[in-house]
């Protein structure tokens, strides 16, 4: 990791930096001291983050933590000042959850809508929305995404055109539920899963409940074939017959080019950083720089040019809000004397800058 370099935004370091000293505050843990210890090395923009807010801070508890993990460290006295930016942080933090909530769409949950049902659902570039359909389903939609819903008496069929969806599925033992995009098809089995369409061959699926089965779109999974498949496996005859691939919970699935790779065991990390996106953020952690920038423009209409390959493989670590350009190109400018020059409204060169 040592050549993996950190770039987090101004506005993220200093929301950590709030919840280490509202932690310190109660009181750290031996483990959350360590942890608090290496976060705080990561960078001098951390350091810097939380010492300014322990400045804002009117407890004695902070300051001594502060003084007993960092004795070299010079620490702010005590004072009067109310903690004003770890208050907005929480605030700011409240009104997201209530506006996310505020925003999901609901619709009647009648024999006749859930028998039948047809609707085409998007998003523009930058927006994300949550809608809940007739069968109490509940579908998360990422940036630049369009969905086609129809459901009949016998099956639960959507297909992803673009973009990108979570899908938290109710269950409906006539009426299997299958997501189609591109050239697979994956059936829910009881589940929690997100699928992710690069390109027509190139799609992710990740599961955080239940599991899902790959198919072809030409397999059509009836309510017997469903009531069967709940206890499968890789290894079950039904499963072979289909030309399947089962994928579980914490497991990953790559579709490049049509074929399905390796199937891959996630960590808890891995699967926050494939989803972050739910909560309108983006985790870096070892991308090269021209990856994680290409991510970024899923988010916005701004295009980024790489000039130098050194710069375009530079490998990055950091948490961004999605379609927040100012703060990355902020951050690259702070952490990795990378400069940027506008070429038009949506249109970013960066090279390095050699005189930092």
């Amino acid at each position: 990791m040592s050549n993996i370099h950190q770039f987090s935004s101004k506005e993220l370091i200093q929301s950590q930096a709030s919840r280490w000293i509202s932690a310190m505050d109660r009181g750290l843990s031996d483990h959350e001291k360590e942890q608090f210890s290496q976060w705080v090395k990561q960078s001098k923009a951390h350091q810097d983050a939380v010492f300014d807010l322990a400045k804002l801070w009117d407890e004695l508890s902070v300051l001594n933590e502060l003084s007993a993990l960092f004795p070299n460290k010079q620490v702010p006295a005590k004072n009067t000042v109310m903690p004003y930016t770890v208050a907005a942080s929480f605030i700011a933090v409240v009104l997201m959850a209530t506006f996310m909530y505020a925003s999901i769409n609901f619709y009647p949950d009648t024999v006749e809508e859930q028998a039948k049902y047809s609707k085409i659902y998007r998003t523009k570039v930058g927006e994300q929305a949550t809608y809940v359909l007739p069968d109490s389903t509940i579908v998360q939609l990422n940036t630049n995404s369009l969905l086609e819903v129809a459901y009949t008496q016998g099956r639960r069929q959507l297909i992803l055109s673009r973009g990108e969806g979570r899908f938290n599925v109710a269950k409906d033992a006539s009426r299997p539920f299958s997501v189609m995009a591109g050239d697979k098809s994956f059936t829910a089995l009881g589940t929690i899963f997100n699928v992710q369409r690069n390109a027509a061959s190139d799609l992710e699926l990740v599961v955080t409940e239940g599991k899902v089965m790959i198919t072809d779109p030409t397999v059509e999974v009836n309510a017997e074939d469903f009531i069967k498949l709940q206890a499968a496996s890789n290894d079950t005859a039904r499963v072979k017959e289909f030309n399947a691939n089962i994928v579980i919970s914490g497991e990953k699935a790559l579709i490049k080019e049509s074929i399905t790779k390796p199937i891959k065991q996630l960590s808890l990390d891995d699967v926050q950083q494939d989803l972050a996106w739910q909560q309108g953020m983006l985790i870096f952690n070892g991308e090269p720089l021209s990856e994680a920038l290409q991510e970024v423009s899923r988010y916005t209409a701004t295009r980024f040019e790489l000039t130098d390959p050194a710069l375009a493989s530079l490998k990055v670590a950091g948490v961004f809000k999605a379609g927040d350009i100012i703060g990355l190109l902020d951050s690259l400018q702070v952490n990795l004397a990378i400069k940027h020059q506008r070429l038009g409204e949506h249109i970013v060169r960066l090279t390095q800058d050699n005189n930092s």
